[in-house]
């Protein structure tokens, strides 16, 4: 089913299930924020691309997220921490009167696993999570990681780790839960590799 939504393009990637807090101060997306709070709605953070020209470049996968915090910060700009809901495909994108882009988007639902055979292939990830889990930042986060969910282990252990925005968008954009816990086996191999 198709929605229109409004489109944040940044220089990050929110992936579902991650909190990542904002600061907003364009008049449009103070709007945006205002109306999204109004309509009990949330908005669609997509990674903006380098372009050459002032033309706005945006890849097609982004997150649909909700605002579940938001409070003046001692700069005076708007601060406001956003959950990731769930992946999302933007088909066609606008420009209102005000500047605020709006997106015809479709959301990606991840498909079924295994989760029990899938998890089992990747015990190390499993127990770097749970470390993660226990470091005193993350727990005052509010993170619902599941350990029994491939998803939840894939998305919040990319989330939490410092991978570069590209690299986020690839475990964005993966297939399922499979692809993406491959992908953060592949990137803890190298890291392993390079300190030997």
């Amino acid at each position: 089913m198709l929605k229109s939504l409004p489109i944040f393009p940044l220089g990050i990637v929110v992936l579902p299930g991650n909190i990542q807090s904002l600061q907003i101060f364009e008049p449009r997306y103070i709007q945006m924020v205002k109306d999204c709070m109004k309509a009990d709605s949330g908005f669609v953070i997509v990674l903006q691309k380098e372009s050459k020209e002032n033309q706005l470049s945006i890849l097609e996968h982004g997150t649909y997220v909700e605002i579940i915090d938001f409070n003046t910060l001692p700069n005076g700009l708007l601060g406001i921490t956003v959950r990731g809901i769930h992946r999302t495909k933007i088909k066609t994108m606008e420009q209102n009167q005000l500047g605020l882009n709006i997106g015809t988007v479709e959301n990606i639902q991840d498909p079924e696993v295994d989760d029990q055979a899938l998890l089992a292939q990747y015990p190390d990830l499993i127990q770097i999570l749970s470390q993660l889990k226990q470091h005193p930042q993350i727990k005052s986060m509010p993170l619902e990681i599941n350990l029994d969910s491939a998803d939840s282990v894939s998305y919040h252990l990319a989330g939490l780790i410092p991978l570069a925005a590209k690299d986020k968008q690839k475990i964005l954009e993966a297939f399922d839960a499979g692809q993406r816990l491959n992908y953060l086996s592949k990137y803890f191999d190298q890291i392993a590799g390079s300190k030997n």
